[in-house]
């Protein structure tokens, strides 16, 4: 009995953390992390506010728990050990080594650009935001470099590239603030995002596309 009340208790854990999370999602994206507030959070997660103290103890551990839950997704899988990152790596040339980034990553970033946006907002009047944005940039500019390694181990950048400099293209081309200015601003679909983002990465990162 006690194992199964146990297991219960869990579960019962787990369904609430996720709760919050999708409530924190849907309130920072919607009001912006200083509009947001911990009560209105509590509110469309259906829990006492008591509860989301509890569990992350303030707002800025919260969207940092946010930005993680987005960038691993459900499963809690990091990009590097997914089965798209294995793709890129195993990719015969260049070329499909950046589709295949391209593909993988984009159900990434419709998870997580927008909550990212949030989070570098929130960073500019808070110190603590701000650790959480740095940590967030330096790991994803850390798996932007690793793709770019990869790459480039299956033929030439572009001449004027170097790979620090391509990282950084790939940074803006792969990035938050570009995702949802198409997908938000523009109102691009999906499907247009990642065929754009698939030839203008190819074509502006790579001596010679077609190889």
């Amino acid at each position: 009995m006690g194992v199964v009340n146990g297991s219960a208790r869990r579960e019962q854990t787990r369904l609430t953390r996720r709760r919050i999370l999708d409530a924190a999602t849907a309130e920072f994206v919607s009001k912006g992390y200083h509009g947001a507030t911990i009560t209105a959070i509590a509110r469309r997660a259906e829990v006492a506010p008591q509860t989301v103290y509890f569990v992350f103890h303030n707002k800025p551990e919260l969207i940092s728990a946010v930005i993680d839950d987005a960038v691993l997704g459900v499963d809690a899988t990091p990009p590097e050990a997914s089965a798209w990152w294995e793709e890129m790596r195993a990719a015969a040339t260049a070329a499909d080594a950046l589709v295949a980034f391209v593909q993988g990553a984009a159900p990434l970033l419709e998870r997580a650009a927008f909550v990212s946006v949030v989070l570098k907002a929130g960073s500019l009047a808070d110190t603590e935001v701000q650790a959480i944005q740095d940590k967030h940039d330096r790991m994803q500019e850390a798996g932007y470099r690793q793709v770019i390694d990869t790459v480039a181990a299956k033929g030439p950048l572009r001449a004027d590239l170097t790979p620090a400099t391509a990282t950084d293209a790939l940074l803006l081309l792969c990035g938050d603030s570009t995702y949802v200015q198409l997908r938000h601003d523009r109102q691009w679909t999906q499907a247009q995002i990642v065929a754009f983002l698939t030839r203008v990465v190819v074509d502006s990162l790579l001596d010679d596309p077609s190889r």
